[in-house]
């Protein structure tokens, strides 16, 4: 009696797993591209990822972890003159290590970078990581932002932050003006009194072939951030009466006044299914880059930091091409989100507050 009842049990429950899935093809089947329906997903949309973020409300500062629930391969893209960043030489195609146990993305410029060692911490607490002779050591690449202009120049992210980021780590997770997007801005041309601010964004994608891809953004980028679609600025630099002024003409015009070196960046870490090795994650992270140049105008500036991760779990045979260019749309879409979805502080607008993407405003 016992075996028919956990027969019958089985069988329901693999029914429902059938028509959940063809559901879900027949819905793929039907779908188009858009950035809307991008943004109805987020980087967790791949099995084995979840996202936790630290936040200092105060000080508008914080971190926010990746975290891999199984060893992850990566690689990197870095553009850009001015990057803040932690073990990003270990995913190069002719390092040792292959796999990667998480990714943490923080403020507080290079001293930021110290919340990497919370989240080491945590996975050696579980005792994951690169295997030695004398145990564990967890591979954790990590990137910075510079937000030191909003809040408290003072203040920036731990190892407790990163602990304790890690440990929020959830397949649901804030957007926003949170964790490491806390103190973020865009269109820093003319200072932050006519900057607005940046945060940080999501989206994910799946084909109907079952390809997934998704992404998770901070976007404090130098330029102005665009609707990739009308080419519309939707957020950025503000000229008197709070309308938009393009970063991109300002420069050619020569109007540059002096910059804080290194004060902006856009990080980007991209998630798939995709069944990838360390030399083909760093070439769909090359190729997701376009989506930064897309929806950031101007971008890669010696201002800027910009940086894709790649992270592959899965076995989802695809090439790395398709890979990279569905890589790109989502972060174009992950980086409207992130504007999108920020809030005003420390003075500087948001979005929402201006309205631009709604009126349609453009320089």
């Amino acid at each position: 009696m016992h075996e028919k009842t956990a027969g019958r049990s089985l069988s329901k429950t693999g029914w429902e797993s059938l028509r959940m899935l063809l559901s879900r093809i027949l819905l793929n089947m039907t779908q188009t591209w858009s950035w809307q329906k991008a943004q109805e997903h987020s980087l967790t949309i791949v099995d084995g990822f979840r996202v936790g973020h630290a936040t200092d409300e105060q000080n508008l500062t914080g971190c926010t972890a990746i975290v891999c629930d199984q060893d992850a391969v990566a690689g990197v893209d870095v553009r850009g003159g001015a990057t803040a960043s932690h073990e990003i030489e270990l995913l190069d195609p002719c390092g040792l290590v292959e796999l990667v146990q998480g990714v943490m993305l923080t403020g507080g410029s290079a001293m930021g970078l110290g919340c990497v060692q919370g989240a080491i911490e945590y996975f050696r607490s579980t005792n994951r990581g690169f295997q030695t002779q004398q145990g564990v050591v967890p591979i954790v690449p990590a990137a910075a932002i510079y937000d030191l202009g909003i809040g408290s120049a003072d203040a920036y992210p731990t190892s407790d932050h990163g602990l304790a980021a890690c440990q929020a780590a959830s397949i649901d997770f804030d957007r926003g003006s949170v964790g490491a997007g806390a103190g973020a801005a865009v269109g820093k041309i003319h200072g932050h009194d006519h900057a607005m601010r940046g945060a940080i964004g999501t989206a994910g994608w799946e084909t109907p072939d079952g390809l997934r891809v998704g992404a998770l953004v901070v976007v404090n980028a130098f330029g102005d951030v665009l609707n990739s679609e009308s080419g519309r600025i939707i957020a950025g630099a503000r000229a008197s009466g709070d309308v938009p002024l393009s970063t991109a003409n300002e420069l050619i015009a020569g109007k540059l006044p002096t910059i804080q070196f290194g004060s902006n960046t856009t990080l980007c870490v991209l998630t798939t299914n995709a069944k990838l090795i360390k030399t083909q994650a760093c070439i769909v992270a090359r190729i997701a880059q376009s989506g930064i140049s897309r929806s950031v105008s101007p971008c890669h500036t010696q201002f800027d930091g910009d940086m894709v991760f790649a992270l592959s779990i899965g076995d989802h045979p695809s090439d790395v091409n398709r890979v990279g260019v569905l890589g790109s749309r989502v972060i174009e879409a992950a980086v409207m989100d992130a504007v999108l979805q920020a809030s005003s502080a420390d003075g500087v607008p948001s979005a929402g507050d201006l309205g631009w993407f709604k009126s349609g405003v453009h320089e």
